[in-house]
């Protein structure tokens, strides 16, 4: 009976081993003078942005067989480039920094459109809402910002202002119109107003959040922390669907596939994994990159990872890898309808 069971644990191994699906090394985007903190790709997958501790933002554009090439470098900053974003009409880049500000540059040119220096500590989150009419930011002065695109060329451009009792380390707009989720520093995830009212709590972690994303159908909410969990919440119901356990260190990002069928998660030890959301265990991990994995991401067809790591050596800059996955539609058929008469 033992000689079966233990043939039983040998197949079952053989089978996991068997099932985790295969990243493949295609190349690192060299360039940078210093370790990646930021990638962004733009969401039609034509244009990729990475940002890191050489103070700049490398711009490139990928072609239809999936080749990025170098377009131009986005500098201005005076420290590390912590956070990029690509407006969803492709016209602008959005770049935050250590240095307390934040720069707006026009995509086709490269030319710088605004800075600002609003905030009063590191600006941890920069991102456009999906018309591309306002920009949002967040802020470890525990502030975040929304900006009208249209008034970023003015002198001092309007904002309205959110605060927050705790640094704020990451924000996505919520579900509910008006809203806002935001990462903290006080081991939790909140739904607040621009008024600075709290609609909703996920609370669970140990240690500070340092992360976080929607899912593209609105309804998940993940969350990374510096306890080395990734928590998934439904945002309607507040309930914690599975705490994702495997990191070893703090989890420093999470970014849904774009079928919401996987989560990607980066942590402080170099480790990059992907998830199963619907059944919330491991399905595949990469080999660990250097000491320190910053952020990871799906291209928008999931044909692409782009990693963005403090790798050492000669070749800074963000890696890529093929998966073996593709993007799934999420068209429903339509029913057929009788004829009225």
């Amino acid at each position: 009976m033992k000689t079966v069971y233990s043939i039983l644990l040998s197949f079952l191994s053989v089978v996991s081993i068997c099932a985790q699906d295969t990243m493949v090394y295609k190349k690192v985007l060299s360039g940078h003078n210093g370790p990646v903190e930021a990638i962004s790709f733009s969401n039609d997958g034509h244009y990729f942005a990475s940002g890191g501790w050489d103070n700049s933002v490398r711009l490139y554009s990928i072609d239809s067989t999936q080749q990025f090439e170098y377009l131009r470098t986005l500098s201005g900053h005076h420290a590390a480039v912590i956070c990029v974003a690509i407006s969803p009409d492709n016209r602008y880049v959005a770049t935050s920094s250590k240095d307390y500000t934040f720069s707006v540059y026009e995509l086709e040119t490269g030319k710088l459109r605004f800075t600002s220096r609003d905030h009063k500590k590191a600006v941890t989150q920069v991102f456009f809402d999906p018309s591309s009419q306002f920009l949002i930011t967040a802020s470890e002065d525990g502030t975040a910002r929304v900006y009208r695109v249209q008034d970023l060329e003015q002198v001092s451009p309007k904002s309205l202002e959110l605060k927050y009792d705790s640094k704020i380390n990451g924000a996505q707009l919520s579900p509910r119109k008006g809203k806002f989720l935001i990462a903290t520093d006080d081991s939790k995830a909140v739904e607040i107003d621009i008024n600075g009212k709290i609609s909703a709590r996920f609370a669970g972690h140990t240690a500070r959040v340092g992360c976080l994303d929607v899912s593209h159908n609105r309804r998940i909410l993940a969350t990374g922390s510096d306890d080395k969990t990734i928590k998934l919440w439904d945002i309607k119901t507040r309930k914690l669907r599975y705490t994702l356990e495997g990191h070893g260190w703090k989890v420093t990002s999470v970014h849904f596939s774009a079928d919401d069928r996987y989560l990607i998660s980066s942590c402080n030890n170099g480790e990059v994994k992907i998830w199963d959301v619907k059944l919330g265990n491991e399905v595949s991990d990469l080999p660990k990159l250097g000491t320190n994995a910053r952020q990871a991401m799906f291209s928008p067809d999931m044909k692409r990872i782009a990693v963005a790591t403090f790798q050492s050596g000669s070749k800074f800059g963000p890696i890529i890898y093929q998966t073996p996955y593709e993007k799934q539609s999420r068209e429903k058929k339509s029913k057929k309808r009788p004829n009225k008469k």
